[in-house]
């Protein structure tokens, strides 16, 4: 079955992808935003203070289409998608947090929750880069690293599953989960940018200036650039290995270098793989607007 028509739906409905800084709001149609909004999530307020500007997005959202059937709201953290309940958010400092009790006392909608980044790897599955593909891995890369797997078009929503930041790379530094060497703690935005100022006395402001310094020559952010990216194609050969994604797809702040992450990562994985075939690398086409999309596809599905 074409994946498009298997997930289209002529049904208004509310999608929120709620991040640590923002909460990204819309009024879907399938993969079409027929209104946007965006809202602070002022998790420095605090834990309850961000639940409560969540559920009211929602409540925004659904004032503007009181048309709309069903809320789609995704998160970071452990998610226990069945139940709608956020066990544990690091970044925002939940723990056990009922949101789809939330979201239906708010709203009276029936409503489903996920997890940010598998969601947004369905979306992308679905009307983004893996459109052509059943078995694809989609691999965040921003303040955090996650994945989304997909496997026979069908996404893997374990609340354990896809955390390759976790992946032991060797690193050498600390991770913020508290143990060292962990994949998070050399290739995430942050952390490119910490370890280039402790090699170099040199502040920058985040990832984008270290590649733009190694492209000048600096011989310090090169080699930051390049262990980062080494370490990525560590994880994602380890990745193909085990489960033969026919893609993978890059998405997330640090995959707008384009093919300055691709490149580097794909000539480690040629070099480390014999008889396994190389998936194709490809960048997300979705943006920032995945998790979101990605909200309103499984607020749709619960209206089947």
């Amino acid at each position: 079955m074409n994946k498009n028509m298997s997930n289209s739906t002529s049904e208004l409905v509310i999608g929120i992808d709620a991040g640590g800084t923002e909460i990204k709001a819309g009024i879907l149609q399938g993969n079409k935003i027929l209104e946007e909004k965006r809202f602070d999530t002022q998790r420095e307020v605090g834990p309850e203070h961000s639940v409560n500007q969540i559920v009211n997005a929602a409540v925004e959202m659904q004032k503007i289409a009181p048309k709309a059937k069903a809320v789609g709201l995704v998160v970071p953290g452990v998610i226990d998608s069945k139940n709608g309940i956020v066990e544990y958010s690091e970044n925002l400092l939940w723990k056990n947090v009922n949101f789809g009790s939330k979201i239906a006392q708010a709203t009276n909608l029936p409503w489903s929750f996920g997890h940010d980044v598998r969601v947004a790897g369905l979306a992308e599955s679905i009307y983004g880069a893996g459109i052509n593909f059943q078995d694809q891995f989609f691999l965040s890369i921003g303040t955090g690293i996650a994945g989304a797997i997909i496997v026979e078009e069908q996404l893997i929503d374990n609340p354990y599953c896809g955390e390759i930041g976790h992946f032991n790379v060797q690193s050498g530094y600390l991770c913020a989960c508290g143990i060292y060497d962990c994949l998070e703690s050399i290739s995430t935005a942050p952390s490119i940018a910490r370890t280039f100022q402790e090699k170099s006395g040199i502040k920058v402001s985040g990832s984008k200036e270290v590649l733009e310094l190694a492209i000048q020559g600096n011989q310090i952010a090169e080699n930051t650039w390049n262990q980062a990216m080494e370490a990525i194609g560590k994880s994602v050969t380890a990745y193909i290995n085990i489960l033969a994604p026919q893609a993978i797809i890059f998405g997330g702040g640090v995959s707008n270098a384009g093919e300055k992450l691709i490149e580097p990562v794909k000539e480690y994985v040629d070099h480390h793989l014999t008889f396994q075939k190389r998936p194709q690398f490809l960048l997300a086409q979705l943006g920032d607007k995945a998790g979101m999309i990605g909200a309103g596809i499984i607020a749709a599905r619960k209206l089947r």
